[in-house]
Order: C-alpha cells, then sequence, then structure tokens
C-alpha cells in the first residue's frame, strides 16, 4: 500500500485547525440571551465571552454592550457607551502601522475592528433614536445630522464615486421628523424632500423594500399645503394618486411610531480552497445573508380596529450585504498580496527545513488565512416608521411589532402637531 501522500496530512490539520472559535461563535449565548429578551444575563454573557479584554474588538464589546443596556430601559447609560464606541471609532480612523503589518502576514482578524460602514453610521442612528425617547430633540437631531456626515467623510476619503450608499434616506426622514416635532416646518419640508428623492433613486432601492414610504409621502404633501408650495404638492399628486390628499381633517394632529425589528444576521465566512504550484491556497471572505424581513410580520399601529402598516425604511441586512460586497475587492487585493508573501515563507521553508517544515509553513497559511466575520450582532434587522392622523384629545393606539402587540399608547393628541415614538420589544 502506498504511503499517503502529505498532502492528505497538509488538507486533514486544514480541516482540524480550521474550527478555531469565531467573534460569532463567543457571543452566540449572548445573542440567544438577548433574543429571549434576558438582557441582564446578555450583558454576563458578553463579559464572559473575554471579548472585553481582547483589545481588538473593544468597538464591539461597546456596541454590543450598548445595545443591551438599551433595551434594558438604561438610556443614560446606553448613550455613554454608544458615545465612548464612536471615539474609539475615530481613534482607529488611522489604522496602526502594527495593525497593518499583522493583517498582512496573518489576517483581518488580528487588526483592530473599526466597524462596518452601515455600523459606524448605525451608532448615530441608535443614539438618536435614545434622544428621541427622552424627548431630547437637539440632541437628536445632532446625531441624526451626524449619519449623513459620517458617510460624506467616508465616501470623499475613499473616492467611491461608484458606492451607492453615500446618504442614508431613513437619516433624512428622522431629522425631519424632529424638525416636524419641533414645529420648525420649513427644515421638515426641506428634510423629508430629500429622503423621498433618496427613496426615489433606483440604486438606493436596495436598501429597502415596498416602495418610497406612504407616510413619507403624507408627510411631505402635508408641509407643501402648509407651507405654500403648490408645485411640489402638485408633482406628489402626479406621482402618488392615490396618497396625497387635498388637505387633512381638521381638528386632528398626527403620531408617528418607529418600529425596531428583528436582529441583524451575523456574518459569516466564504471560503476557497484549491492546489496551486505544489501549495493549498485558501481564500475567506466574510459576507451577510441577503434577507429580508417582509410587511407580512405585522409591524405597525392598530387604532380602533383598523391595522396601519409601517413601512419599511431600512433593511440592515440588505445594507450589510452591500457593504461587505462593495469592499470585497479591497479585500481580494490585499488578500493577494498576504497569499503571495505567504507561498513565499512556504517555499523557504521547503528549502530550509525539507518536505515537513514546507507542510508545516503550508498548514500555517492556510489555517490563518480566515475572514474576519467580527461584527455589530445585535442591530437590529430592519426599520419601520407608521404614522396616522388621529382625533385631538386623549386616543389609545395598539402598537405591534412583528406581529406582536408590543405596547399600548395613550397620546394626547394635538392640533396639527406631530408626536414621535420609539417602538422596540422589550
Amino acid at each position: 500500500m502506498k504511503n499517503p501522500s502529505p498532502w492528505v496530512f497538509l488538507l486533514a490539520s486544514v480541516v482540524f485547525l480550521g474550527g478555531c472559535a469565531t467573534y460569532t461563535d463567543q457571543t452566540a449565548e449572548m445573542r440567544s440571551a438577548f433574543r429571549a429578551h434576558h438582557f441582564p444575563e446578555s450583558i454576563e454573557k458578553l463579559k464572559k465571552a473575554g471579548i472585553e479584554a481582547e483589545g481588538r474588538s473593544r468597538l464591539l464589546y461597546g456596541m454590543e454592550k450598548g445595545m443591551i443596556l438599551d433595551r434594558m430601559g438604561n438610556r443614560s447609560e446606553s448613550r455613554k457607551t454608544f458615545l465612548q464606541a464612536d471615539r474609539v471609532v475615530d481613534e482607529l480612523y488611522t489604522v496602526s502601522i502594527a495593525n497593518t503589518a499583522a493583517t498582512f502576514l496573518v489576517n483581518e482578524s488580528m487588526s483592530d475592528y473599526a466597524g462596518e460602514d452601515y455600523e459606524v453610521v448605525a451608532l448615530h442612528t441608535m443614539l438618536a433614536l435614545s434622544y428621541l425617547e427622552d424627548k431630547l430633540y437637539d440632541d437628536a437631531h445632532v446625531e441624526a445630522k451626524k449619519i449623513n456626515n459620517r458617510l460624506h467623510t467616508i465616501s470623499a476619503e475613499r473616492g467611491d464615486d461608484h458606492n451607492g450608499y453615500k446618504e442614508d434616506a431613513f437619516a433624512r426622514y428622522l431629522s425631519g421628523m424632529i424638525f416636524e416635532a419641533q414645529g420648525e416646518w420649513d427644515d421638515a419640508f426641506i428634510d423629508y424632500r430629500q429622503a423621498l428623492a433618496l427613496f426615489e433613486q433606483k440604486e438606493y432601492k436596495k436598501f429597502y423594500f415596498g416602495g418610497a414610504p406612504k407616510s413619507l409621502v403624507e408627510a411631505l404633501s402635508s408641509l407643501a399645503i402648509r407651507r405654500n408650495r403648490p408645485e411640489i404638492f402638485s408633482s406628489l399628486q402626479t406621482r402618488y394618486p392615490k396618497w396625497v390628499v387635498a388637505s387633512p381633517p381638521p381638528e386632528t394632529g398626527e403620531v408617528a411610531v418607529i418600529h425596531e425589528s428583528g436582529v441583524i444576521s451575523v456574518k459569516k465566512a466564504k471560503e476557497f480552497v484549491l492546489p496551486l504550484g505544489g501549495q493549498i491556497i485558501r481564500f475567506s471572505f466574510p459576507y451577510i445573508d441577503e434577507r429580508s424581513v417582509y410587511p407580512s410580520y405585522n409591524t405597525g399601529v392598530e387604532f380602533q380596529g383598523r391595522f396601519i402598516q409601517g413601512d419599511n425604511v431600512a433593511d440592515m441586512n440588505a445594507l450589510a450585504h452591500y457593504s461587505l460586497e462593495e469592499r470585497r475587492l479591497r479585500l481580494i487585493a490585499k488578500s493577494a498580496a498576504r497569499l503571495i508573501a505567504k507561498a513565499a515563507l512556504t517555499e523557504q521553508a521547503y528549502k530550509n527545513f525539507g518536505p515537513l517544515g514546507g507542510i508545516a509553513a503550508n498548514v500555517y497559511s492556510v489555517v490563518s488565512e480566515t475572514a474576519d466575520t467580527r461584527g455589530w450582532t445585535l442591530l437590529p434587522e430592519a426599520f419601520y416608521v407608521t404614522r396616522l392622523r388621529l382625533p385631538v384629545g386623549k386616543q389609545t393606539i395598539q402598537v405591534k411589532n412583528e406581529g406582536r402587540i408590543n405596547q399600548m399608547l395613550v397620546v394626547d393628541v394635538k392640533k396639527n402637531q406631530l408626536q414621535v415614538f420609539r417602538d422596540y420589544v422589550h
């Protein structure tokens, strides 16, 4: 019987050694407790996962912890944690030489995790919503503006002219609602117009589902009448004839509910292993499933037996999927350079230490070439907005999230005023 080829042992070693625990594995128990709404337990599981002590993932520790604290209702501590995480983003904006060397020789997970584009943007989204829940409108508006400021900075630094995620339509819509709630109608009108223009862009439609938000069209048309902009109203009436009405009923006010639903998909590794030039080569890239939640989940508001489905304004899985795919070419270029360097080291090991030394070097090269699957795993899967016009006075509405009655809101409706509320599963 022939002796087994050295490559058999190499492949067996790759399979055996390739099963190292990833960030996703380390934080699985934390996510399980979070999904079950056992938030104090989720905090403990996060601490036990060893992420806090691992400096390379300190940004993720702040992101995950801030989200858990938010869901516990400890918004003050949550905001402090998110703001600290935002400072870490700024600190890591310029990658250190040491980190660059480590990622070149080993893999991306050896560097400080600086956050995906959608994650550093979402920090400001979550802060804005937290401030909004406490009626801290000025602070909420500052964070809403930072969303697009951050995106502009990212695009300008990279020169990503082809990047479809240069602005966030939900951020514009959110900013407009904050302005309108404060009675600043002209500023709200400007933000609503910009938000709708983004939602209508062909390349932006991949980041949400269900078409341009009906609630946004109605809000913009109402302000067009109020601010005497007949040309805008006429344009909206032509494009959305079923949604635009001549004028809102008298003695009414508006309620808007922003829903945060589900939990984003986790990153996975997509891998390719092939023999090449007497060595085994492994490419490994992070990806997120491009799956979406849909309106059939019944996230919205019920009033007097009538259910109003919320408009989807952000599909975080779609944003995450796009973000990873958009930077894949950059990862491929970096991986190729790293693989060339590793191949040279392996070849040298063959010359210096013989076949076993070469195989050991190739095993290291293959096993270490692992995708960085770190990511903010507790982000909502999707955001919705539901708006409804109600008679002046105290009104009770049911708020549903993913088909479940999540809360009962008793609202003192004011004439011609918008009141904004936040909804998430506690």
